[in-house]
C-alpha cells in the first residue's frame, strides 16, 4: 500500500464499526451448543460462552482462538456436559504458527490426521453460512462521519480477524469501502502481522494507531509498536465522537501518546472482566 498521509489508522470491524458482536457471538454460541451436544446444560454453557466472547479480555479473538478459550472455560466450569471437546488438539493447531483460517485448518487436519478437529472446521463453515444469512449489521452512530473526517487526514485500513469475504460484503453494504484503502481479513494473518506489514517503511510508532474494541486489539498494537485508541464496549457512540475530535487532533499534533492514551486504556480495561459468571 502506498502511503498518502503521514498517519495510519488501522480499524477493527465487528464491535468497533458494526454493532454486530452480540449477533455473531450468539450464532457462534448456539453452534457450539449444537455441535458438541450441550443442550442439557444450554443455559449455563451460553452464559460462559457469552462471557468469553463479549465481556472478557478475550473479546474479539480470532474464531479459532475464541472457541479454544470457550472450550477451556467449559472444561473448567462445566466439565463433561456434552461430547468430548478437542481442546488439546485445537491448542496445538493454534500454537503451530499456521494462519488461523478455515483453509489452513483443513490442511492441518489432512497433514496431521487430527480428525477430532473436523467438527471445529464444520462448525466454522456453518457459522460463516449462518452469518452470511443475516441481511444487515447496523453501523454505530457517528461511524460514517468519523471515517469521512479521518480519511481526509490519515490512511485508513481495516484490520480484522473476520474472513475477508465477510468484511468486503459488510463494508460494501454499509457504503463504507470508499473511506478505507485496504481491507485485511483473517486470511492475511494476525492483527499484529497485518499492522507490522503495513507500518514497515511507511509509518513510525507514533504515526500508526490501532482502533479497536477488544483486548486483542490493544495487544496487537503494543506488539506492533503503535498507538491504541479504544472503542469502548457499551460506549461506542461517545468513543467515535471523541476519536474524530480530540483523538484525531492529538494524533496529528503528537500529544496522543502518554497520559491521554493511558487514560483511554484505563477506561477501556475497566469494562472487561476476567471473572466468569456463576453458572449455578
Amino acid at each position: 500500500m502506498a502511503a498518502k498521509h503521514d498517519i495510519l489508522l488501522a480499524i477493527d470491524s465487528d464491535g468497533c464499526v458494526f454493532d454486530s458482536m452480540t449477533v455473531k457471538q450468539g450464532i457462534f454460541h448456539t453452534g457450539i451448543i449444537e455441535f458438541w451436544g450441550m443442550e442439557a446444560a444450554a443455559d449455563e454453557a451460553r452464559k460462559l460462552c457469552e462471557w468469553v466472547g463479549l465481556y472478557s479480555p478475550w473479546r474479539g479473538l480470532n474464531r479459532f482462538q475464541l472457541i479454544l478459550k470457550i472450550f477451556q472455560t467449559l472444561d473448567e466450569f462445566l466439565p463433561n456436559i456434552g461430547k468430548p471437546l478437542p481442546t488439546e488438539s485445537l491448542e496445538v493447531f493454534i500454537d503451530s504458527g499456521a494462519t488461523l483460517s478455515m483453509q489452513e485448518l483443513e490442511k492441518w487436519i489432512e497433514k496431521t490426521g487430527a480428525t477430532e478437529l473436523q467438527a471445529v472446521l464444520e462448525w466454522s463453515r456453518e457459522m460463516s453460512r449462518r452469518i452470511a444469512e443475516v441481511a444487515v449489521f447496523p453501523v454505530f452512530d457517528g461511524v460514517f462521519q468519523g471515517l469521512k473526517k479521518l480519511h481526509t487526514a490519515a490512511d485508513l485500513i481495516v484490520v480484522s480477524q473476520t474472513t475477508e469475504d465477510a468484511l468486503v460484503r459488510e463494508w460494501n453494504h454499509a457504503g463504507l469501502t470508499g473511506f478505507v484503502d485496504v481491507i485485511a481479513g483473517a486470511e492475511l494473518g494476525s492483527k499484529k502481522e497485518s499492522l507490522e506489514t503495513v507500518m514497515k517503511g511507511r509509518y513510525g510508532p507514533e504515526q500508526a494507531v490501532m482502533v479497536g474494541d477488544a483486548t486483542g486489539d490493544l495487544d496487537a498494537a503494543r506488539a506492533a509498536g503503535c498507538l491504541f485508541y479504544p472503542i469502548i464496549p457499551g460506549d461506542e457512540v461517545r468513543s467515535w465522537a471523541e476519536l474524530r475530535s480530540e483523538g484525531l487532533a492529538r494524533i496529528l499534533n503528537g500529544t496522543f501518546a502518554g497520559a491521554y492514551q493511558e487514560a483511554l486504556i484505563a477506561r477501556f480495561n475497566g469494562v472487561l472482566s476476567d471473572v466468569p459468571p456463576r453458572t449455578h
